[in-house]
């Protein structure tokens, strides 16, 4: 039998002289890239899951595809990216240790960190951007202090992945000493571990703050408690990004106070993935309640004899379909239809040839729908 551990003669001199000889007993055929591979393709397809039901719901309510739903499309294409590297990380040593690489691999695996910062950047950033313009259409009549912290929550948005650009763009010159500089490259860098903290630390504070924007809004809905609390409840399902965002800086401390850079490196990239990919489902079930009534529909429907279909369900609950009222939360006249009023978390439109009790565009509604049972 062999020492799981490699002696010095198997590792890369270059990395040898480098870093010094690997910490005793570990074990360096350890390799993470598998299992980090397999989480980030699974969350990849969770959210192009989500994306498929946000574009569905926005169908079966005739609402049509709107500019928020356009920019998460945007948002999955950067997580693609992410996930795509992350793979490539790992086939070049991302996730094993340091040691058991050799020094063009580990060169290899910076040059795909250098790009997948600008990406990850991208892939929080739109999203975000798709939450805060949802807020706006949905708050379109909101108090002028909600559209200060809309205002504030979009200009952390930008300024976030412009810093980190910036940062990543100065961060070494030349450029490819970035990952060039264990191969003996002549150049010189900046220390850009402090700053990439402070942006971590800034993106984690700005997702709360995205989170918390719409709350104030909805606690001053004219609705009963137990309505603010499951309108306020679907906005919040975002915090489970947060504690992405979390887990992601801990990762990152953990790659700047170790040497073992490449074996750190694969946490960074994992939550990389993850973070942006949970962010986008977050966003997303806002918009699928439709398809929760649809599958209420279809189970008491089930037994009936005229069953309950998709086109049927959407001409009874679509703009213009069956019974229905809809009253502007926070005017003048506020519901009073009871319990059974729904909060429509998308916007409602006017519809052809409904010249009169017009409906109001670009404002969270209360939909009251009467329905008779028997024969």
């Amino acid at each position: 039998m062999t020492d799981s551990t490699q002696t010095p003669m198997e590792i890369d001199p270059i990395i040898l002289a480098a870093f010094g000889p690997p910490p005793e007993g570990m074990d360096l055929t350890e390799d993470q890239s598998q299992t980090n591979s397999i989480a980030v393709v699974i969350c990849l397809a969770l959210a192009a899951v989500a994306l498929v039901l946000r574009i569905w719901a926005r169908k079966l309510q005739n609402f049509g595809v709107k500019a928020d739903d356009y920019l998460i499309v945007v948002a999955l294409i950067f997580v693609c990216g992410t996930v795509g590297l992350t793979i490539a990380s790992g086939h070049f040593g991302g996730g094993r240790h340091l040691w058991a690489n050799s020094v063009d691999e580990v060169s290899m695996t910076f040059k795909i960190l250098y790009c997948y910062t600008y990406i990850y950047a991208g892939s929080v950033s739109f999203t975000k951007f798709s939450i805060l313009l949802f807020y706006s259409r949905i708050f379109s009549r909101g108090t002028t202090w909600f559209k200060i912290r809309l205002a504030f929550a979009a200009f952390l948005s930008i300024a976030y992945p412009i810093s980190i650009w910036g940062v990543m763009a100065g961060a070494c010159r030349p450029i490819n000493f970035f990952w060039d500089q264990f191969k003996g490259a002549e150049g010189k860098c900046i220390d850009i571990n402090t700053p990439f903290m402070v942006l971590t630390v800034a993106n984690m504070v700005n997702d709360i703050i995205v989170l918390l924007v719409p709350i104030p809004e909805i606690l001053q809905l004219q609705m009963s408690n137990r309505k603010k609390a499951g309108v306020a409840g679907i906005m919040l399902l975002g915090a489970f990004v947060c504690v992405a965002s979390i887990v992601r800086i801990w990762a990152f401390a953990e790659y700047i106070n170790s040497v073992d850079l490449t074996w750190n490196l694969a946490g960074i990239s994992l939550w990389s993935s993850v973070e942006p990919a949970v962010a986008i489902i977050s966003a997303c079930l806002p918009v699928m309640r439709p398809l929760v009534r649809l599958g209420r529909e279809k189970m008491t429907t089930k037994a009936g004899s005229n069953g309950g279909s998709s086109n049927n369900w959407s001409r009874k609950y679509a703009p213009g379909g069956g019974p229905k009222s809809y009253i502007r939360f926070g005017g003048d006249t506020a519901s009073k239809s009871g319990d059974e009023d729904e909060v429509a978390l998308t916007t409602i439109s006017k519809t052809a040839g409904s010249s009169h009790n017009k409906v109001p565009t670009n404002v969270i509604m209360v939909k009251s729908e009467i329905s008779q049972s028997g024969n």
